[in-house]
């Protein structure tokens, strides 16, 4: 996920999957407590010291486009090492909760997500820690939800040209 702009002190925004631009899939962001934001993959941190980041919700603005959520960061020592991941998935269902916990403070965390893999897409992701900072989110596509970026128009436009020439390379 990639966020086109720097913001400072802000609690809603948004950022885009796959390429930084505003055509493609967007995610609403709301935190408790302003942030400040980096431009491009996806640094979330508390506008200050003082600030707390306790909870992150991302919202796709289509609900079935995502089967998988990931992300890195950083824990303040308060957190006791310990993340909750909540999602919501698109079909209806109660809320799932997730725990990872042994992920300490204050130094980089690896890679922590989830993924279904029984056809749920999500439509919100709520992170409740007491965050450093968030980064590197990744959102998975589901099975046939990948947007092309163009490249069927490409490959047809390349075909029709192609056909054009053998057709007239056989006229003559």
């Amino acid at each position: 996920m990639y966020i086109d702009v720097a913001n400072k002190n802000v609690s809603d925004f948004e950022g885009f999957v796959g390429t930084n631009h505003p055509t493609s899939p967007h995610v609403d962001i709301h935190t408790t407590g302003n942030v400040d934001t980096g431009s491009g993959f996806s640094n979330i941190k508390p506008t200050n010291k003082r600030t707390t980041l306790t909870q992150l919700i991302f919202t796709p603005e289509d609900g079935n486009l995502f089967n998988g959520f990931s992300f890195r960061g950083q824990l303040n020592d308060a957190a006791g090492g310990i993340v909750t991941l909540i999602v919501q998935d698109n079909q209806g269902h109660a809320a799932q909760t997730f725990t990872f916990t042994g992920l300490g403070g204050p130094n980089d965390f690896a890679r922590q997500g989830i993924l279904s893999l029984d056809g749920e897409t999500i439509q919100s992701v709520t992170l409740i820690s007491n965050f450093k900072e968030v980064k590197q989110i990744m959102w998975t596509f589901a099975p046939g939800q990948v947007p092309d970026g163009g490249a069927t128009v490409m490959l047809l436009g390349t075909a029709l040209g192609t056909l054009g020439m053998a057709r007239r390379f056989f006229k003559s």
